[in-house]
C-alpha cells in the first residue's frame, strides 16, 4: 500500500471521521502517511461498535500477514491495540482469519503512534479482498497499515 500499488479506490472503510472528511479517510491508512490525521480515523459517532478498513486487490493476492502503525500525527495519540482479520472472494461472503480450533483471531495492535507492529497470519491466504476490523484502540480508532504478500 506504501508505494502506492494499490490505488486509492481500493481501500474503503466502514466510516470515516466527521462524516467522510477526505483528511481522514482509508487512504490516509497508508503505512508512514505523514501530515494532518496521519491515519485512517473511524467516526466514533456512528460507527463505534463494528469499524472495519479493507483493501479490494481487484484480483486473487497472496497474504502472509500485516504490518500496523498508529496516527503519526501529534498530539493525537490515537492507534489500535487489537484486531481481527477477514477476507473474501465477492465481497458479501465473510471468512474470519481463526485459530486451529475455528475461533476467530484477535491480533496485537500497537502501542503507540509510529512503532511498526509486523504480525504473520497463521495460514497463508488467497484472496481478493482483506478487511481488518478494530476491537480495541486506545483513545480513538485510527490506523496505518501495510499487507504483507504477492500482489
Amino acid at each position: 500500500m506504501e508505494d502506492g500499488r494499490i490505488s486509492n479506490e481500493s481501500i474503503t472503510a466502514s466510516s470515516i471521521w466527521q462524516t467522510n472528511r477526505a483528511v481522514c479517510g482509508p487512504v490516509r491508512a497508508r503505512l508512514n502517511t505523514q501530515g494532518f490525521a496521519a491515519a485512517w480515523c473511524n467516526d466514533e459517532t456512528t460507527d463505534n461498535i463494528s469499524p472495519w478498513i479493507q483493501v479490494d486487490f481487484d484480483g486473487t493476492v497472496t497474504i502472509t500477514g500485516l504490518i500496523t502503525q498508529g496516527r503519526g500525527d501529534s498530539p493525537c495519540d490515537q492507534w489500535v491495540t487489537e484486531y481481527q482479520v477477514t477476507y473474501s472472494e465477492d465481497g458479501q461472503s465473510w471468512n474470519n482469519v481463526t485459530d486451529a480450533d475455528g475461533t476467530p483471531i484477535k491480533f496485537p495492535g500497537n502501542k503507540d503512534r509510529n512503532t511498526l507492529v509486523t504480525t504473520r497470519l497463521p495460514f497463508t491466504l488467497r484472496t481478493r479482498i482483506l478487511r481488518i476490523h478494530p476491537t480495541a484502540w486506545h483513545a480513538y480508532c485510527s490506523m496505518r497499515f501495510e499487507v504483507i504478500g504477492c500482489y
